[in-house]
């Protein structure tokens, strides 16, 4: 690489945190502000076919501390620029709201259990892989609450009954065992 590039490229990155530096916090307050930063941090990165920049731009949506994000997690499923057969699509929005979301996954009402079992066994059909390690977030399930353990198990049982492959089985039965 030449050093221009080299250069140019490490402005780039500058810029880009310097951009979810700022959206980060935003993420977190419903409104105009935030959805108008959103949607600019979108068209930016869809005008520059920069893949990698939509799936942070997934990751900031799918870790954000509001009331409304599980429901903006469903959306976002609908939206134009997911893809529900590209695991790193999938793994942004997907996985980051199971491992990166605790507040959300864990909520008391089981919503976010219910929502990535819906998840791994739609997945499962087209990516047993990429449903493994998604039923992986339940991996913890014992270490919770009696009630959290509760909707957490259902969601595991169901995901036994439904999962079409042994990737997904494998996982789920060790859970349960465990």
């Amino acid at each position: 690489m030449t050093t221009n590039l080299c250069l140019e490229q490490f402005r780039s990155a500058e810029c880009m945190t310097d951009r979810v530096g700022a959206l980060l916090p935003l993420s977190n307050c419903p409104g105009a502000a935030r959805d108008e930063a959103l949607s600019a941090f979108y068209e930016r990165a869809k005008s520059e076919h920069a893949l990698l920049v939509i799936n942070k731009w997934f990751q900031i949506q799918a870790i954000s501390d509001t009331s409304s994000v599980l429901d903006d997690v469903k959306a976002l499923i609908n939206h134009e620029a997911f893809d529900g057969n590209n695991p790193n699509v999938v793994r942004s929005l997907v996985n980051t709201f199971a491992g990166a979301n605790p507040a959300a996954f864990h909520a008391k009402d089981g919503k976010g259990y219910a929502f990535i079992a819906d998840q791994v066994i739609d997945i499962d059909k087209r990516n047993s892989q990429l449903a493994a390690r998604l039923a992986g977030s339940f991996n913890t399930w014992r270490r919770h609450d009696e009630a959290r353990q509760a909707l957490q198990k259902a969601q595991l049982e169901r995901i036994a009954a439904e999962a079409s492959s042994n990737d997904v089985k494998e996982i789920v039965s060790k859970a349960l065992a465990a």
